[in-house]
């Protein structure tokens, strides 16, 4: 199947920076404005702090199983039935999540850029570029992330750095009134869009990285740098257009950057960020994408998972079509119901690998 696919540390690193940034960067600062205030960057500095135990966590489970990915760890510990069972509900993960990322990128560009266009067809053309993305293999995705990912941060070092002289720290003040539980809950809601889905690259590390030399110092520090990332849009964000605008906006960074003039050179900068965020995306749905399709094909033990990479992405475009009703229903739903389900697989389901590991090293040791 994927055997014989292989990528090196570098290009994991880039692809976990991407994951992580992915939806995050447009969508984060109005929930976050919404839940926890003045102290929305605040709660980013909860949330990495939080995620660096749970990467760490990761990696530890990653240690105890260097060769095996999530299929094979579910029928390792849980055996072949009830191991086949938590691979399908992970699947279902995977396509729901991939779905409402699809759904998001089709509403962003319906709703900001194209506005003639049907939000369907953004849907197939984006999609069929992930799919072909896909076909091709996750060495060829690695390196397009590699040769892509200069201009991401390129692109939003340019929005960040010359939006500074517009930031009134005034905005945010005062520090802390909101309350240190809403601080701890919009860190948590941070946490179920950036780290818990974190979980889908299982299927690609440790099994298909070859080099694994001081990788938990760099998957952190690459963690780290994704989170200070989204605690810049954040805080510039809040700083700029304020807390209650930042709030009543779906796509605030997008708002942002539309109110930057480049010293007169640089008009419509907002096409920076939108192409920025594109690129992300198309990782992130990507990444998702290949861990279903892998997993799925590891369930029906067919040859190649590249024979399921057409009919699993006709399904991903018809989900998405579905799974939001409307704009405020997918903010409503990413504020409840999104929390739990991410949480579910990103912090309750290795809880439950690592339970299942330590009773089986003790019965191994009996």
């Amino acid at each position: 199947m994927h055997g014989k696919e292989k990528i090196n540390l570098r290009q994991f690193l880039l692809f976990l920076f991407l994951f992580v940034i992915g939806t995050s960067i447009l969508l984060s600062p109005s929930s976050l404005a919404n839940i926890a205030k003045e102290s929305a960057w605040l709660s980013v500095v909860v949330g990495m702090m939080i995620g660096v135990a749970i990467i760490l966590f990761y990696l530890l489970i990653s240690i105890w199983y260097p060769d095996q990915n999530i299929v094979d760890l579910n029928r390792l510990l849980f055996g072949k039935w009830i191991g086949t069972i938590f691979t399908l509900f992970f699947i279902a993960f995977a396509l729901v999540s991939a779905a409402t990322v699809l759904w998001t990128i089709g509403h962003f560009m319906v709703s900001q850029m194209l506005h003639e266009t049907p939000q369907p067809f953004i849907h197939i053309l984006f999609m069929f570029v992930v799919i072909y993305g896909v076909y091709l293999g996750i060495e060829t995705i690695a390196r397009t992330g590699e040769l892509l990912f200069p201009y991401v941060v390129l692109l939003l070092t340019i929005v960040f750095v010359f939006s500074i002289p517009s930031m009134n720290l005034n905005k945010i003040k005062p520090f802390f009134d909101i309350g240190t539980l809403d601080i701890v809950k919009g860190g948590w809601f941070d946490l179920s869009i950036s780290t818990f889905p974190l979980i889908v690259l299982f299927m690609v590390y440790p099994k298909l990285v070859q080099e694994k030399k001081n990788v938990g110092r760099k998957v952190t520090i690459a963690y780290i740098l994704a989170m200070l990332t989204i605690l810049a849009a954040t805080l510039i964000t809040t700083t700029v257009l304020g807390v209650e605008y930042t709030h009543h906006h779906i796509y605030p960074t997008y708002v942002l950057a539309k109110t930057l003039n480049i010293e007169g050179l640089i008009q419509r900068v907002e096409v920076i960020i939108a192409v920025s965020w594109i690129l992300t995306i198309f990782f992130k749905l990507s990444l998702y994408f290949y861990a279903a399709v892998t997993a799925l094909s590891q369930v029906l033990k067919v040859n190649s998972y590249r024979s399921l990479t057409f009919p699993l992405g006709i399904f991903v475009i018809v989900l998405s079509l579905i799974v939001y009703p409307s704009s405020i229903y997918a903010s409503e739903w990413n504020q409840t119901t999104w929390i739990y389900y991410s949480a579910t697989f990103g912090v309750l389901y290795p809880l439950l690998i690592t339970i299942a590991t330590l009773i089986r090293k003790l019965f191994k040791r009996s």
